[in-house]
């Protein structure tokens, strides 16, 4: 049991994480996300209080998924410092929904297999990515100050989700269980933001 959560199959984690980071590679070092060409999709966006997911009625654009190649924008030891615990590298990870589609993320792992937090990265269709972070429901979300174009953090029942705003993308930062600092969550978004493709 970690953080007083009990222990799921890795499986119904790496799904949790999926759904996360829709709102979650060999080794990664900066600077390693590449541009993948767009793949328009209408997949569930994680936006605010619990079991809440798409896009809010109102301004708030809808996003395309997999419009990076390489989505992992933090390294095993970016993870870990995030994380509190050593992670393995991340993988880019893919999983098939009922629809057929199969989205990608980046997914950390514990050294025992289980995993513990993704990374999506997202392109807005209409407005900026500031727009879209700026405008989630209020609920069960905080400004995270000093980072990005705009950074927030939302409570979602598997765990907190990082949505930071880059001047072409929304990175999504998914961590299934704990609560990391403030600035643990702001050092990985300077350097998920430092990663991305130009």
């Amino acid at each position: 049991m970690r953080g007083g959560r009990a222990a799921a199959a890795p499986g119904v984690l790496l799904a949790a994480l999926l759904v996360l980071g829709a709102a979650a590679c060999s080794t990664a070092v900066p600077g390693a996300g590449r541009a993948a060409a767009p793949v328009v999709t209408d997949a569930p966006v994680v936006t605010g209080a619990p079991g809440t997911t798409g896009p809010p009625p109102g301004p708030r654009s809808a996003l395309d998924a997999d419009v990076v190649d390489d989505e992992c924008l933090l390294d095993a030891v970016a993870f870990s410092a995030l994380l509190g615990e050593p992670v393995l590298p991340p993988e880019q990870t893919a999983v098939t929904r009922a629809d057929g589609s199969r989205p990608t993320s980046c997914v950390a792992t514990s050294t025992g297999g289980e995993p513990l937090a993704a990374i999506n990265v997202y392109a807005t269709r209409t407005g900026t990515p500031a727009d879209f972070v700026r405008a989630a429901p209020p609920q069960g979300r905080r400004e995270l100050s000093g980072v990005g174009e705009a950074a927030s953090l939302v409570d979602t029942a598997p765990g907190v989700t990082l949505q930071l705003a880059g001047p072409r993308y929304v990175v999504t930062v998914a961590v299934l269980d704990g609560a990391p600092s403030d600035d643990a969550w702001r050092a990985a978004a300077r350097a998920a933001l430092a990663a991305l493709p130009d």
